[in-house]
Protein backbone atom coordinates (compact mmCIF):
# COMPACT_ATOMS: atom_id res chain seq x y z
CA UNK A 1 0.00 0.00 0.00
CA UNK A 2 1.49 3.16 -1.28
CA UNK A 3 1.93 6.73 1.07
CA UNK A 4 -1.55 8.10 -0.17
CA UNK A 5 -3.30 4.79 0.35
CA UNK A 6 -1.64 4.91 3.80
CA UNK A 7 -3.09 7.94 5.15
CA UNK A 8 -6.35 7.84 3.75
CA UNK A 9 -6.81 3.90 5.61
CA UNK A 10 -5.52 5.54 8.93
CA UNK A 11 -8.48 8.56 8.06
CA UNK A 12 -10.98 5.89 7.44
CA UNK A 13 -12.90 5.13 10.52
CA UNK A 14 -16.53 2.99 10.97
CA UNK A 15 -19.01 5.77 10.04
CA UNK A 16 -21.59 5.42 11.77
CA UNK A 17 -23.08 4.70 9.07
CA UNK A 18 -23.88 1.03 10.80
CA UNK A 19 -25.13 1.75 14.09
CA UNK A 20 -27.32 0.06 16.21
CA UNK A 21 -29.59 3.37 16.41
CA UNK A 22 -31.45 4.88 13.85
CA UNK A 23 -28.79 7.03 12.92
CA UNK A 24 -28.99 6.76 9.46
CA UNK A 25 -32.23 7.56 9.30
CA UNK A 26 -33.65 10.09 6.91
CA UNK A 27 -37.22 9.62 8.03
CA UNK A 28 -38.45 11.27 11.23
CA UNK A 29 -38.35 9.12 14.09
CA UNK A 30 -38.62 11.47 16.88
CA UNK A 31 -40.47 14.69 17.41
CA UNK A 32 -37.23 16.78 18.25
CA UNK A 33 -35.33 19.04 15.99
CA UNK A 34 -31.39 19.05 16.35
CA UNK A 35 -30.21 21.89 17.57
CA UNK A 36 -26.40 22.40 16.46
CA UNK A 37 -23.01 23.54 17.63
CA UNK A 38 -21.29 26.57 16.90
CA UNK A 39 -17.73 26.79 16.46
CA UNK A 40 -16.77 27.95 19.85
CA UNK A 41 -18.56 25.00 21.30
CA UNK A 42 -16.72 22.97 23.42
CA UNK A 43 -17.18 19.25 24.83
CA UNK A 44 -18.35 18.99 28.27
CA UNK A 45 -15.78 16.11 28.72
CA UNK A 46 -12.97 14.35 27.10
CA UNK A 47 -11.34 10.90 27.43
CA UNK A 48 -8.29 10.18 26.23
CA UNK A 49 -6.74 6.96 25.37
CA UNK A 50 -3.05 6.01 24.29
CA UNK A 51 -4.12 4.41 20.85
CA UNK A 52 -6.41 5.77 18.45
CA UNK A 53 -9.55 4.44 18.87
CA UNK A 54 -11.46 4.44 15.23
CA UNK A 55 -14.60 2.81 16.27
CA UNK A 56 -17.03 4.41 18.68
CA UNK A 57 -20.84 3.72 19.35
CA UNK A 58 -23.61 5.12 21.32
CA UNK A 59 -25.51 2.50 22.72
CA UNK A 60 -29.37 1.86 21.78
CA UNK A 61 -30.49 3.23 25.60
CA UNK A 62 -28.42 6.56 24.92
CA UNK A 63 -26.62 5.36 28.48
CA UNK A 64 -23.32 3.97 27.41
CA UNK A 65 -20.12 4.39 24.83
CA UNK A 66 -18.65 2.07 23.24
CA UNK A 67 -15.29 2.17 21.72
CA UNK A 68 -12.89 -0.25 20.01
CA UNK A 69 -9.22 1.19 19.93
CA UNK A 70 -6.31 0.14 18.06
CA UNK A 71 -5.18 -1.16 21.63
CA UNK A 72 -7.09 -4.45 20.93
CA UNK A 73 -9.78 -3.77 23.57
CA UNK A 74 -13.03 -2.59 23.46
CA UNK A 75 -14.28 -0.27 26.36
CA UNK A 76 -17.72 1.01 27.74
CA UNK A 77 -18.05 4.10 29.10
CA UNK A 78 -21.22 6.02 31.20
CA UNK A 79 -21.96 8.30 28.68
CA UNK A 80 -23.27 11.25 31.70
CA UNK A 81 -20.29 10.71 33.37
CA UNK A 82 -17.34 9.41 31.43
CA UNK A 83 -16.76 6.48 33.99
CA UNK A 84 -15.09 3.35 32.47
CA UNK A 85 -17.76 0.59 33.19
CA UNK A 86 -15.88 -2.27 31.29
CA UNK A 87 -12.86 -3.78 29.34
CA UNK A 88 -13.50 -6.42 26.64
CA UNK A 89 -10.42 -7.97 26.06
CA UNK A 90 -9.10 -10.60 23.73
CA UNK A 91 -5.94 -11.30 21.47
CA UNK A 92 -5.59 -8.74 19.14
CA UNK A 93 -3.20 -6.79 16.87
CA UNK A 94 -5.82 -3.96 16.69
CA UNK A 95 -9.67 -3.11 16.57
CA UNK A 96 -10.55 -1.61 13.29
CA UNK A 97 -14.53 -1.35 13.54
CA UNK A 98 -17.26 -2.35 15.56
CA UNK A 99 -21.15 -2.60 14.67
CA UNK A 100 -24.46 -3.90 16.14
CA UNK A 101 -27.61 -5.07 15.01
CA UNK A 102 -30.68 -4.33 16.46
CA UNK A 103 -31.72 -1.65 18.99
CA UNK A 104 -31.73 -3.87 21.69
CA UNK A 105 -29.32 -6.60 20.59
CA UNK A 106 -26.45 -7.52 23.13
CA UNK A 107 -24.59 -9.05 20.42
CA UNK A 108 -20.87 -6.48 18.71
CA UNK A 109 -18.98 -7.23 16.17
CA UNK A 110 -15.27 -6.06 16.17
CA UNK A 111 -13.04 -6.18 13.20
CA UNK A 112 -9.68 -6.72 13.97
CA UNK A 113 -6.18 -6.05 11.99
CA UNK A 114 -5.59 -9.63 12.98
CA UNK A 115 -7.54 -11.03 10.14
CA UNK A 116 -10.32 -11.74 11.95
CA UNK A 117 -14.02 -10.51 12.93
CA UNK A 118 -14.86 -11.00 16.60
CA UNK A 119 -18.59 -11.84 18.43
CA UNK A 120 -19.14 -10.67 21.72
CA UNK A 121 -22.13 -11.02 23.90
CA UNK A 122 -22.18 -7.29 25.93
CA UNK A 123 -24.32 -9.02 29.11
CA UNK A 124 -22.32 -11.83 29.83
CA UNK A 125 -18.73 -9.05 28.48
CA UNK A 126 -17.52 -12.71 27.08
CA UNK A 127 -16.07 -13.51 23.35
CA UNK A 128 -18.81 -16.27 21.85
CA UNK A 129 -17.31 -16.65 18.39
CA UNK A 130 -14.09 -15.88 16.68
CA UNK A 131 -14.35 -15.78 12.32
CA UNK A 132 -11.61 -16.06 10.41
CA UNK A 133 -11.73 -15.94 6.44
CA UNK A 134 -10.06 -13.07 5.73
CA UNK A 135 -6.20 -13.38 4.34
CA UNK A 136 -5.62 -9.43 5.69
CA UNK A 137 -6.74 -6.67 8.03
CA UNK A 138 -10.47 -6.66 8.47
CA UNK A 139 -11.36 -2.94 7.92
CA UNK A 140 -14.82 -2.70 8.10
CA UNK A 141 -17.35 -4.70 9.60
CA UNK A 142 -22.11 -4.45 9.30
CA UNK A 143 -24.34 -6.21 10.75
CA UNK A 144 -28.45 -6.75 8.89
CA UNK A 145 -31.07 -4.95 11.22
CA UNK A 146 -32.25 -8.62 12.22
CA UNK A 147 -29.06 -9.47 13.54
CA UNK A 148 -28.70 -12.74 11.15
CA UNK A 149 -25.90 -11.29 8.76
CA UNK A 150 -22.47 -10.60 9.18
CA UNK A 151 -20.66 -8.85 6.40
CA UNK A 152 -16.93 -7.90 6.42
CA UNK A 153 -14.77 -5.99 4.70
CA UNK A 154 -10.89 -6.60 4.21
CA UNK A 155 -7.60 -5.03 2.46
CA UNK A 156 -7.34 -8.73 0.35
CA UNK A 157 -9.58 -6.48 -1.15
CA UNK A 158 -12.98 -9.19 -0.52
CA UNK A 159 -16.17 -8.78 0.95
CA UNK A 160 -17.12 -11.75 3.27
CA UNK A 161 -21.20 -12.61 3.71
CA UNK A 162 -21.12 -15.02 6.74
CA UNK A 163 -24.50 -16.45 8.85
CA UNK A 164 -23.74 -14.10 12.17
CA UNK A 165 -25.82 -16.96 14.19
CA UNK A 166 -23.55 -20.12 13.06
CA UNK A 167 -20.08 -18.27 11.65
CA UNK A 168 -20.50 -20.26 8.22
CA UNK A 169 -19.31 -18.19 5.37
CA UNK A 170 -22.58 -17.43 3.03
CA UNK A 171 -20.82 -15.60 0.15
CA UNK A 172 -17.28 -14.33 -0.92
CA UNK A 173 -17.61 -10.95 -3.41
CA UNK A 174 -14.83 -9.67 -5.35
CA UNK A 175 -14.89 -6.64 -7.85
CA UNK A 176 -12.96 -3.96 -6.21
CA UNK A 177 -9.89 -3.01 -7.08
CA UNK A 178 -8.24 -2.01 -3.82
CA UNK A 179 -8.74 -2.42 0.21
CA UNK A 180 -12.42 -2.37 1.24
CA UNK A 181 -12.57 0.22 3.61
CA UNK A 182 -16.59 0.23 4.27
CA UNK A 183 -19.80 -2.24 3.77
CA UNK A 184 -23.18 -1.22 5.25
CA UNK A 185 -26.62 -2.66 4.86
CA UNK A 186 -29.62 -1.18 3.99
CA UNK A 187 -32.22 -1.38 6.88
CA UNK A 188 -34.62 -3.33 4.81
CA UNK A 189 -31.39 -6.33 4.49
CA UNK A 190 -31.84 -6.56 1.16
CA UNK A 191 -29.06 -4.14 -0.57
CA UNK A 192 -25.20 -4.41 0.52
CA UNK A 193 -23.21 -1.26 -0.44
CA UNK A 194 -19.47 -1.76 -0.10
CA UNK A 195 -16.50 1.23 -0.88
CA UNK A 196 -12.76 0.88 -0.97
CA UNK A 197 -10.30 3.00 0.17
CA UNK A 198 -7.32 2.82 -2.28
CA UNK A 199 -5.64 6.32 -3.90
CA UNK A 200 -6.48 5.97 -7.54
CA UNK A 201 -10.58 6.71 -8.30
CA UNK A 202 -12.36 4.13 -6.73
CA UNK A 203 -16.26 2.89 -6.87
CA UNK A 204 -19.23 2.33 -4.90
CA UNK A 205 -20.85 -1.02 -5.69
CA UNK A 206 -24.45 -2.15 -4.63
CA UNK A 207 -24.87 -5.82 -4.04
CA UNK A 208 -28.04 -8.16 -3.42
CA UNK A 209 -26.95 -9.27 0.14
CA UNK A 210 -28.81 -11.96 0.23
CA UNK A 211 -27.43 -13.50 -3.82
CA UNK A 212 -24.29 -11.89 -3.66
CA UNK A 213 -25.08 -10.54 -7.43
CA UNK A 214 -23.54 -7.16 -8.02
CA UNK A 215 -26.23 -4.67 -9.29
CA UNK A 216 -24.63 -1.30 -9.86
CA UNK A 217 -21.47 0.59 -10.00
CA UNK A 218 -20.60 3.75 -9.26
CA UNK A 219 -17.25 5.92 -9.56
CA UNK A 220 -16.45 8.28 -6.91
CA UNK A 221 -13.34 9.87 -6.01
CA UNK A 222 -10.30 7.95 -3.87
CA UNK A 223 -10.72 6.76 -0.51
CA UNK A 224 -14.00 5.65 0.37
CA UNK A 225 -14.44 6.52 4.51
CA UNK A 226 -17.94 6.73 5.00
CA UNK A 227 -21.49 5.08 3.93
CA UNK A 228 -25.18 5.81 5.39
CA UNK A 229 -28.30 4.59 4.21
CA UNK A 230 -31.66 6.08 4.99
CA UNK A 231 -34.24 4.57 7.30
CA UNK A 232 -36.41 4.17 3.89
CA UNK A 233 -33.88 2.23 1.71
CA UNK A 234 -33.60 5.62 -0.98
CA UNK A 235 -30.89 7.23 -0.24
CA UNK A 236 -27.09 6.55 0.17
CA UNK A 237 -24.40 9.11 1.23
CA UNK A 238 -20.78 8.55 0.51
CA UNK A 239 -18.03 10.82 2.05
CA UNK A 240 -14.49 10.36 0.73
CA UNK A 241 -10.97 11.47 0.87
CA UNK A 242 -11.67 13.11 -2.34
CA UNK A 243 -9.40 14.65 -4.88
CA UNK A 244 -6.60 17.34 -3.13
CA UNK A 245 -6.72 20.20 -4.21
CA UNK A 246 -3.97 21.71 -1.86
CA UNK A 247 -2.58 20.06 1.49
CA UNK A 248 -6.02 21.39 3.27
CA UNK A 249 -8.52 21.20 0.99
CA UNK A 250 -10.70 18.36 -1.33
CA UNK A 251 -13.45 18.34 -3.85
CA UNK A 252 -15.64 15.66 -4.51
CA UNK A 253 -16.24 14.32 -1.34
CA UNK A 254 -19.58 13.98 -0.34
CA UNK A 255 -21.97 12.41 -3.09
CA UNK A 256 -26.10 11.62 -2.69
CA UNK A 257 -27.11 8.43 -4.36
CA UNK A 258 -30.62 6.83 -5.29
CA UNK A 259 -30.10 3.40 -3.43
CA UNK A 260 -32.37 1.29 -6.09
CA UNK A 261 -30.58 2.78 -8.78
CA UNK A 262 -26.60 3.96 -7.69
CA UNK A 263 -27.96 7.28 -10.06
CA UNK A 264 -26.12 10.54 -8.83
CA UNK A 265 -28.48 12.68 -6.54
CA UNK A 266 -26.16 15.21 -5.55
CA UNK A 267 -22.85 16.40 -5.62
CA UNK A 268 -21.84 18.56 -2.28
CA UNK A 269 -19.51 20.89 -4.43
CA UNK A 270 -19.24 23.38 -1.51
CA UNK A 271 -17.69 21.44 0.51
CA UNK A 272 -13.58 21.17 0.97
CA UNK A 273 -12.83 18.59 3.49
CA UNK A 274 -11.89 15.09 3.52
CA UNK A 275 -14.29 12.94 5.00
CA UNK A 276 -13.69 10.24 7.45
CA UNK A 277 -17.15 9.04 8.94
CA UNK A 278 -21.05 10.09 8.11
CA UNK A 279 -23.95 10.01 10.36
CA UNK A 280 -27.99 10.97 10.05
CA UNK A 281 -29.48 12.13 13.12
CA UNK A 282 -32.72 10.31 14.33
CA UNK A 283 -34.94 12.77 13.41
CA UNK A 284 -33.77 12.34 9.72
CA UNK A 285 -33.59 16.63 9.79
CA UNK A 286 -29.71 16.32 9.35
CA UNK A 287 -26.47 15.16 8.03
CA UNK A 288 -23.26 15.27 10.68
CA UNK A 289 -19.85 14.45 9.33
CA UNK A 290 -16.15 14.01 10.83
CA UNK A 291 -13.64 15.13 8.99
CA UNK A 292 -9.63 15.04 8.24
CA UNK A 293 -9.24 18.35 9.27
CA UNK A 294 -10.31 18.39 12.93
CA UNK A 295 -14.16 19.63 11.73
CA UNK A 296 -17.24 18.50 13.01
CA UNK A 297 -19.98 19.67 10.35
CA UNK A 298 -24.00 19.93 10.57
CA UNK A 299 -25.27 19.74 6.62
CA UNK A 300 -29.11 20.02 5.34
CA UNK A 301 -28.74 16.83 3.75
CA UNK A 302 -31.88 17.94 1.07
CA UNK A 303 -30.45 21.27 0.19
CA UNK A 304 -26.54 20.76 1.00
CA UNK A 305 -26.63 23.48 2.88
CA UNK A 306 -23.54 23.52 5.87
CA UNK A 307 -25.67 24.99 8.92
CA UNK A 308 -22.69 24.72 11.32
CA UNK A 309 -19.49 23.95 12.27
CA UNK A 310 -17.85 22.87 15.37
CA UNK A 311 -13.60 21.80 16.22
CA UNK A 312 -12.02 19.41 18.13
CA UNK A 313 -8.89 20.18 17.36
CA UNK A 314 -6.51 20.02 14.44
CA UNK A 315 -6.58 15.63 14.59
CA UNK A 316 -9.04 14.07 11.87
CA UNK A 317 -12.24 13.08 13.54
CA UNK A 318 -12.12 9.25 12.76
CA UNK A 319 -15.68 8.78 13.62
CA UNK A 320 -19.01 10.43 15.26
CA UNK A 321 -21.94 9.23 17.48
CA UNK A 322 -25.47 10.48 17.60
CA UNK A 323 -27.50 9.76 20.90
CA UNK A 324 -31.06 8.35 20.33
CA UNK A 325 -32.68 11.34 21.64
CA UNK A 326 -30.05 13.80 19.61
CA UNK A 327 -28.58 15.75 22.87
CA UNK A 328 -25.46 13.98 22.88
CA UNK A 329 -23.11 13.48 20.43
CA UNK A 330 -19.36 11.92 20.88
CA UNK A 331 -16.70 12.42 18.25
CA UNK A 332 -13.11 10.17 18.56
CA UNK A 333 -10.11 12.21 17.03
CA UNK A 334 -6.29 10.45 15.47
CA UNK A 335 -4.65 11.38 18.35
CA UNK A 336 -7.00 8.99 20.81
CA UNK A 337 -8.93 12.03 22.26
CA UNK A 338 -12.89 11.32 22.88
CA UNK A 339 -14.92 14.49 22.98
CA UNK A 340 -18.57 14.28 24.30
CA UNK A 341 -20.76 17.28 23.22
CA UNK A 342 -23.85 18.53 24.49
CA UNK A 343 -26.29 19.46 22.28
CA UNK A 344 -28.34 22.49 23.43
Amino acid sequence: MNLISWRILTAATFSLTIPCLPSNSLMPTTPRSTTHLSQSSQPIFTLKESERVPAIMISSDGKKLIGGSRSGSIKIWNLQTGKLLNTLTEKSEGITSIAMGAANSQILVSGDIDHTVKVWNLSTKKLLLTIGGHSLPVETVAISADGKTLVSGSDDRQIQVWNLQTGILLHTLVGHSDYISRVAISPNGQILVSGSGGAATEEIKLWNLHTGKLLHSMNHPPGIGALAISLDNKILISGSFGQLVDKDSAINTIKLWELSTGKLLRDFSQNTDSINSIILTPDGKTMITGNFNGKIKFWNWRTGELISTIRGDSTPVEAIAISPDQKILASSSEDGTIRIWKLP
